[in-house]
C-alpha cells in the first residue's frame, strides 16, 4: 500500500460524517490523482493508505460502495466495469437501455445509472439476480429533455434528482436487495430561475443539498439550494451572479450537521451555518426559492489553488480538499477537527 502523508489544519467539525450520497456502508473512498486517475483508499494514522488505482478518462463517471466495490462507467460506449478488491474479480456489463448516463451509484446490492433521455432515464442492475431493470418514472417527468442528474440515498429510499426543464421533481424509490425498486412517490421542486440545471446533491441526516446553475438576461449565477428533508416547501437558496461584484463559483459543497462546506475556485474554502431562521416563512413564495445572502458565507483564501473536491473520510470528522495549482498538479489537504 503507497501512504500520502498529508498536512493538517485546524477546523471545527463537530459531527460524524459519511458519504455525501447518503451510502453508511464502509470506510473507503476516492480521491482523483489525475486527470487519467482515480484511486481507492482508507484512512489510518492521519494518512491516506492508497488501496488501487484506476484509469479513466474525460468521459468517465465513477462511484464506490465504500466497502470492496468501484464502479467506471464510460459513457461514451455506455460499459460498465465493476472492480472487486477483496476477490479482484471485475464485471464488465453493458448498458442494455437507451441512456445518456449523467451519474452512477453503487451500493450492497444494486448500481444505479441515471442520465438523459433517450427512452429511459433512470436504470438499475441488481447483482443477485444479474439482471438490468427499468425503473418506473411517472408520466409527468417522462417529456421531452428531462434527465436524473443525480442519486442519493436516504435509509430505505433511493431519492432520484430531476433535471433542467421545468417543473423539477425529486423521485423517491423504495431500496430493496433483490429486485426491481418499487416506485413510491414523487414531489415538485421550486425554482431558482430560468433554464435551471441541477449540477450534483448532497444529504446528511437533517438536510438535502442542491447545486445548480441559471442563465437569464440577468446573466450566469451560481445556487446553492438548501431543503430541510423533507419540507420542499421551505427551503432557500444562496445564489451568486455573474454581474455581482462578489461573483464566485461553488466548486463542491459538504454538509456536516448545520454547516456547509463549501469549495469556491474565487474565495477558496467557505463555511455557511444553516439556521432555522432560514426556513421561517421560505414557502410563502410558493414557485421560487427564498433568498439568502451569500455574504453569510465565511471564506478562507487559498491563493494560487483551486478547491476542485471535497471528500469526507467515511466513519470521521474528517474531510480531504483536493488542490490543484496553476499547473494542474493535484495534491490533498486534510481538514481535521
Amino acid at each position: 500500500m503507497k501512504k500520502l502523508t498529508l498536512s493538517s489544519i485546524s477546523f471545527f467539525l463537530l459531527f460524524s460524517l459519511f458519504g455525501q450520497n447518503g451510502l453508511k456502508n464502509g470506510n473507503l473512498f476516492l480521491l482523483q490523482k489525475d486527470k487519467n486517475t482515480i484511486s481507492l483508499n482508507s484512512f489510518e494514522n492521519n494518512n491516506i493508505n492508497e488501496l488501487k488505482s484506476f484509469s479513466i478518462t474525460e468521459k468517465s463517471i465513477y462511484t464506490t460502495d465504500q466497502k470492496e466495490r468501484v464502479a467506471i462507467l464510460d459513457t461514451v460506449k455506455n460499459n460498465l466495469t465493476i472492480f472487486d478488491i477483496i476477490s479482484s474479480k471485475q464485471i464488465k456489463l453493458t448498458i442494455p437501455f437507451d441512456i445518456k448516463p449523467k451519474t452512477v451509484l453503487l451500493n450492497n446490492d444494486n448500481i444505479f445509472v441515471g442520465g438523459e433521455m433517450g427512452k429511459e432515464i433512470l436504470i438499475q442492475y441488481n447483482f443477485q439476480n444479474e439482471k438490468w431493470h427499468q425503473l418506473e418514472v411517472p408520466e409527468e417527468v417522462m417529456f421531452w429533455g428531462k434527465a436524473i442528474d443525480d442519486i442519493v440515498v436516504n435509509d430505505s429510499l433511493l431519492i432520484a434528482i430531476d433535471n433542467i426543464v421545468m417543473p423539477k421533481y425529486i423521485l423517491f424509490y423504495h431500496l430493496n436487495s433483490s429486485n426491481r425498486l418499487d416506485f413510491s412517490h414523487f414531489t415538485k421542486l421550486k425554482s431558482n430561475g430560468c433554464y435551471e440545471e441541477i449540477c450534483f446533491g448532497r444529504i446528511s441526516n437533517e438536510f438535502l443539498v442542491l447545486k445548480s446553475n441559471t442563465a437569464s438576461m440577468g446573466g450566469r449565477t451560481n445556487h446553492i439550494t438548501i431543503i430541510k428533508k423533507f419540507d420542499f416547501e421551505n427551503g432557500f437558496s444562496i445564489s451568486t451572479n455573474m454581474f455581482d461584484k462578489d461573483f464566485h463559483s461553488f466548486n463542491d459543497i459538504i454538509v456536516i450537521g448545520d454547516k456547509l462546506i463549501i469549495a469556491s475556485k474565487e474565495k477558496g474554502l467557505g463555511v455557511f451555518e444553516i439556521k432555522e431562521t432560514y426556513f421561517e416563512s421560505a414557502g410563502n413564495n410558493s414557485f421560487f426559492n427564498k433568498k439568502i445572502e451569500v455574504s453569510n458565507i465565511k471564506y478562507k483564501e487559498y491563493p494560487k489553488q483551486n478547491i476542485i473536491k471535497l471528500t469526507i473520510i467515511p466513519n470521521s470528522d474528517k474531510i480531504i480538499l483536493t488542490l490543484e495549482d496553476k499547473k494542474g498538479s493535484l495534491k490533498y489537504e486534510i481538514i481535521d477537527k
